[in-house]
């Protein structure tokens, strides 16, 4: 288990971004040939959908021997597509050549037999160079029944990120079929309390559960983080101070501060789309109430005013709207409000216990967890904004908890503790393409990061 530490590991980011600004990445495409035209393949939003069917290759070396790190780029870019149910990858074994022998450019390609033995659609083809730690690659994508180019990318890494660059090309095929962003480049941050000595510490993970890296280690307590849309700031609350509080670290690694009053207790929230304003719950009296804390000038503003106790605040994606949980009506149930406290309106009405809401960055969904009648399991819905057409993700498996939504908003990542013991899940927003990622809880997904 590699654990850097969340700061250094996000500073690096940085910096690779930058390189691959200056130098590989900026290199652009190689030589397009027959480079097709712009369009979309797949409606995502049609009943009518089906599966596009892809051959992807073992990556062959260009130059040198063969490394490992052919076959497991082609593994990482089969499994990001595989997950999002949009794609199907045939097997391997049916491949009607050697990969390792095979050209990779457009002319010596035989589409024919990629088309109609294999019966693939795409085709992914790609060379790689490894040379001392760093790694070239030059990853097509063909349209096999036109003979086509779609794609062509050169990509230039440090050898320890060729996961990453996996990452980036699959996003590359997902954007041209949907014309949407991909999040494969994506990460989790969650709660692990992996051992009975462990009270809770902050780790990031990618969004396959990969290059996992530790964020707090201050031994006290810490949970519910979230991210900043604008991928500059990781919130989470923790019990290193007196009250507990809720404390926002600066992905670029400066120093961290406290959001709540001192004297009173807070516990986690959300950020505005904006990034400009991140919303909690803090403690008045004998209840919690939410407050609106402005990041530019860190002035608090109290947001709601009621009996019972108001936690996760989830902004909607326009910023004008808040979805949180609430015991003013007896157990916890969903509201939403304005994003200045006024017009609070009840929308779950089925079930004693609701909870944990989040708006999808779509806007079209919240999702939250509720308790079903067993009085024991806990499961994923989502509903619309108003409440109605609700949809259960999530069949009774245990505790089913903390959803948060993809940047993209047709994934969700999860805790349960179907197996025993909690684990983070990953699931598409209609509940397929299940995928079991690491132990921990309470997860949130980041923006797109650079």
């Amino acid at each position: 288990m590699n654990e850097p530490g969340a700061r250094p590991r996000l500073r690096g980011r940085l910096r690779l971004f930058l390189f691959l600004l200056l130098a590989g990445f900026a290199a652009g495409p190689p030589a397009p040939g027959a480079l097709a035209a712009s369009r979309t393949f797949i409606d995502i939003y049609s009943p009518a959908a089906r599966k596009i069917r892809l051959a992807i290759p073992e990556l062959r070396p260009l130059d040198g021997p063969r490394d490992p790190l052919g076959l497991q780029i082609a593994q990482v870019i089969e499994e990001d597509l595989s997950r999002t149910g949009l794609f199907y990858v045939q097997d391997r074994r049916s491949y009607p050549e050697n990969p390792l022998q095979a050209g990779i450019r457009l002319e010596e390609q035989k589409f024919p037999e990629w088309l109609n033995v294999v019966k693939a659609e795409g085709l992914v083809k790609g060379g790689y160079t490894v040379g001392g730690n760093s790694i070239t690659a030059e990853i097509f994508l063909y349209d096999t029944a036109r003979g086509a180019q779609e794609l062509g990318k050169r990509f230039q890494y440090p050898r320890s990120s060729w996961r990453l660059m996996a990452h980036r090309f699959a996003n590359a095929v997902l954007e041209r079929y949907t014309g949407e962003k991909g999040i494969f480049d994506t990460q989790i941050a969650f709660v692990s309390r992996s051992s009975p000595a462990e009270r809770g510490e902050i780790y990031i993970m990618d969004w396959d559960g990969a290059d996992l890296r530790r964020v707090t280690r201050n031994g006290m307590g810490n949970n519910a983080p979230a991210w900043s849309p604008d991928g500059r700031w990781l919130a989470y609350s923790s019990f290193k101070s007196s009250p507990p509080g809720v404390f926002i670290l600066p992905t670029n690694g400066g120093a961290e501060f406290r959001v709540n009053a001192p004297a009173a207790q807070g516990i986690g929230g959300n950020f505005s789309p904006d990034s400009r304003f991140f919303a909690y719950a803090e403690r008045t009296g004998r209840t919690y109430q939410l407050v609106l804390y402005e990041m530019a000038t860190r002035v608090r503003s109290r947001l709601s005013r009621s009996f019972g106790i108001d936690v996760t605040p989830s902004f909607s994606p326009d910023g004008r709207r808040i979805v949180f949980a609430s015991g003013r009506s007896g157990g916890p149930q969903i509201y939403v409000m304005n994003a200045d406290g006024s017009d609070p309106r009840r929308i779950s009405f089925q079930g004693t216990y609701n909870t944990e809401p989040r708006w999808s960055p779509r806007g079209d969904r919240i999702a939250y967890s509720t308790r079903v009648s067993d009085h024991v399991s806990i499961d994923i819905v989502t509903v619309n904004p108003d409440g109605s057409d609700l949809r259960r993700l999530t069949g009774a498996q245990g505790k089913n908890e903390s959803p948060s939504w993809s940047p993209d908003g047709r994934h969700l990542t999860f805790s349960s503790d179907r197996s025993g013991r909690k684990e983070i899940y990953v699931m598409t927003s209609a509940g397929t393409e299940l995928k079991r990622l690491q132990l921990g809880q309470e997860p949130a997904w980041s923006p797109a990061l650079p």
